[in-house]
């Protein structure tokens, strides 16, 4: 598959066959925008993106076990295990014993996780907006019809 450069990546597709190297470009300017608001939030230390991913999972999804950030993340267990220690050993995730089974592991954010993902959602959340206000109405009705289709591809991707 060959990936375009991100001013042709994010132009308008010409045809069907075009269509996912451009989902995959603005994804990666996604990403990207995503870990510089990270840093700016964590201006001592760095968050990269998927540290970031986990900290937003735990944000919605307080009490997760192991098996599902690894299930959300698409990685292995002992990937996420490691990246879960160093968020841990960073303060920004607490880890214990689920209540009702000791086999399974209870993840939460602590307060300074908490903090530090709702910095970051707050600011990604602000550029969105900006940039979607600069948008004609016409643009953003189409965005808006196409969140259900979007969904749904990247729930069977």
């Amino acid at each position: 598959m060959q990936i375009l450069p991100a001013s042709v990546a994010l132009a308008e597709p010409q045809s069907r066959e075009e269509l996912p190297p451009a989902l995959l470009a603005m994804m990666m300017t996604a990403n990207r925008i995503m870990a510089m608001e990270a840093v700016r939030a964590v201006p001592d230390g760095r968050l990269t993106p998927p540290q970031f991913r986990i900290l937003n999972y735990l944000f919605v999804a307080p009490g997760a076990s192991l098996s599902e950030v690894a299930n959300y993340l698409g990685v292995r267990l002992p990937t996420a295990s490691v990246m879960l220690v160093k968020l841990a050993a960073e303060g920004y995730v607490l880890r214990s014993r689920h209540p009702s089974s000791r086999r399974r592991m209870q993840l939460v954010l602590t307060d300074r996780g908490q903090s530090v993902t709702a910095s970051v959602r707050a600011a990604l959340f602000g550029r969105l907006r900006t940039g979607l206000d600069r948008l004609e109405e016409a643009e953003r009705d189409a965005l808006q019809r196409a969140m259900p289709a979007l969904r749904h591809l990247f729930a069977q991707v």
